[in-house]
């Protein structure tokens, strides 16, 4: 195989996966998407940002753990099912 042929296969390739992911992206929008919008999804904006977290230990917050409940396990044949009770 050439290298062009390969190069030319990636970007067929590439065309084709770029439009099902805008068709899904417009089909999910429910009122359409502009190729700018959708071209603006990739670059980056502030709403595309995620929020700030403070990673650092002592501003968690130790989470509740819920004690859990009882595990009852039945042989049934050759298999083993559990069932949680509580």
């Amino acid at each position: 195989m050439s290298a062009k042929y390969l190069v030319g296969f990636i970007a067929v390739a590439g065309l084709a996966v770029a439009g099902l992911d805008y068709y899904q992206k417009a089909k999910a929008s429910g009122d359409g998407l502009s190729a700018s919008d959708y071209i603006a999804a990739f670059t980056g904006g502030p709403e595309d940002e995620p929020a700030s977290v403070d990673s650092t230990p002592e501003a968690q917050e130790p989470q509740a753990a819920e004690p859990p409940g009882k595990l009852v396990c039945k042989t049934v044949g050759n298999t083993k099912r559990c069932r949680s009770e509580g």
